[in-house]
């Protein structure tokens, strides 16, 4: 008889183990991609705060030698009392213009507005005054209130019209009354010089800033279009709310969205030692991103690959269980009907837990009823036997299917092909074929010759108990 017990436990083990082995691997994916993302970024932020350092390390310098230079300068004018030599004042700011070879101009402005000089032109009627200049009248303010050195907004100049930034420096009388201001101008990208050998091509924009929200200067230089749109005005949106609402910190690191508003930038910023000016650093994440995807196609490789084989190596091992299986089930399956047909005097009939269609019938069965195995497989128990209702016949394989009994045993009437019967008693099981499948066994025994023998019985104490009551009446 085959082993209701046998179940694949070696062929679940290994789908779950491979299954188990799936989930760890998609898990052990999603952790180094996460922290692949993380280094990568943390990388571009690092290499985005090391130039805003050195940038900024380098203007502000650049800042400090020039305000040494245009103090020395002042204190030269100073020292000329009340009166200046303008003679010797142009040759003064000739000579400074002349070793600071980055500016476009230098001006010697009197208290007042009025444009006493410059590096290249000496004293003269036709030079302008600023006296009514808004952007000079601010400067003016900044110089008397503050630090004697300011870095200006931007402006056009008075002859060529260009965008330049200017740094004053304020000469004072004995008194400390605003007597000149020099005034050096710088083009506004004149101080790229200091970063275009450090910007790197994801970088989208670096710059300079001043507190009130003016650029001072920016890279990559914008189109001659733009460039009254972008520094004629403060800056608007995210960077500048930031900077205002964190007080102009002296660094910072974060990811805002662009002046566009469409996408998000990873802004890295410095302010400068001695002046209030702060320096920031612009890539898009978008950038960071792709730098991040190049450097998983190695990686991304490598678990694809420990992924495939560990399928392919799944399924050859399902593969060769399955056709190990199915050929081990064929030869118990035909050492199972030898067996039974060789060795069973009974009817052996197997059938189907669900439709009850005959699957199986031994020799002795097919003899005994009259079919063929092929006939036979299109017909269902019951065909068989009528006699025991469905009702009947369904309680008793319930009984089977929850399991509250191991075996069923009853007696009815067999019907042959030909239409004549036979009765019979049945021992009904519930299997478990070594594939796992669970069909109905029964094991039908014919009972004529019981059922004759019981009769012959029964007709032969009949007569007895007849004549035992005929003498009791006399």
């Amino acid at each position: 008889m085959l082993d209701t017990g046998s179940e694949h436990r070696p062929g679940r083990t290994l789908k779950n183990s491979a299954t188990l082995l799936v989930f760890v691997l998609l898990a052990f994916a999603a952790f180094l991609v996460a922290q692949s993302w993380r280094n990568t970024k943390s990388e571009q932020a690092v290499q985005m705060a090391t130039i805003a350092a050195l940038s900024g390390n380098s203007i502000d310098i650049y800042f400090t030698q020039l305000r040494i230079g245009m103090q020395g300068l002042g204190t030269e004018l100073a020292a000329m009392g009340g009166k200046p030599d303008l003679d010797r004042a142009y040759a003064l700011v000739r000579r400074f213009q002349y070793l600071h070879t980055e500016l476009d101009n230098v001006m010697l402005i009197r208290g007042d507005g009025q444009v006493l000089l410059t590096g290249t032109t000496p004293y003269g009627p036709d030079l302008p005054t600023l006296a009514n200049d808004p952007a000079f009248l601010q400067l003016r303010e900044e110089l008397q209130q503050g630090s004697p050195f300011v870095i200006g907004r931007p402006v056009t100049g008075y002859i060529d019209r260009s965008w330049i930034v200017s740094a004053r420096y304020a000469v004072t009388d004995p008194a400390g009354k605003l007597a000149y201001i020099i005034s050096a101008n710088l083009p506004v990208d004149m101080m790229q010089r200091y970063w275009m050998d450090t910007v790197t091509p994801r970088i989208t924009a670096l710059g300079l800033v001043r507190d009130d929200g003016y650029l001072v200067s920016r890279y990559p230089e914008p189109d001659a279009a733009n460039r009254d749109e972008l520094y004629g005005k403060p800056l608007e949106g995210a960077m500048a709310e930031y900077l205002r609402t964190n007080s102009h910190p002296d660094q910072g690191l974060v990811e805002l969205r662009n002046s566009a508003g469409k996408k998000t930038d990873l802004l890295v910023m410095r302010r400068l030692q001695h002046y209030p000016l702060t320096l920031f650093v612009e890539m898009p994440v978008t950038e960071i991103k792709s730098a991040w995807r190049e450097e998983l196609h190695a990686p991304y490789f490598v678990m694809a690959l420990i992924l495939a084989c560990t399928f392919a190596f799944y399924s050859l091992r399902q593969q060769r269980r399955a056709w190990t299986a199915e050929k081990r089930r064929k030869e118990l399956q035909r050492h199972y009907e030898h067996a039974l047909r060789e060795r069973s005097p009974n009817e052996i009939i197997m059938f189907d837990t669900g439709t009850l269609l005959i699957t199986y019938a031994n020799d002795q069965a097919l003899e005994s009823l009259g079919y063929s195995l092929e006939q036979l497989q299109k017909k269902n128990m019951l065909a068989l036997q009528p006699e025991t209702g469905i009702e009947s016949f369904g309680e008793k394989l319930e009984l089977l299917r929850r399991g509250e009994q191991e075996a069923v045993t009853y007696q009815t009437v067999q019907v042959r092909a030909d239409g004549s019967s036979y009765p019979v008693e049945v021992n009904l099981q519930l299997i478990t074929l070594e594939d796992g499948v669970e069909k109905f066994l029964a094991v039908v025994h014919d009972i004529s010759a019981l059922r004759e023998a019981e009769e012959n019985i029964r007709r032969f104490n009949t007569p007895i108990e007849r004549r035992g009551g005929g003498t009791s009446k006399e």
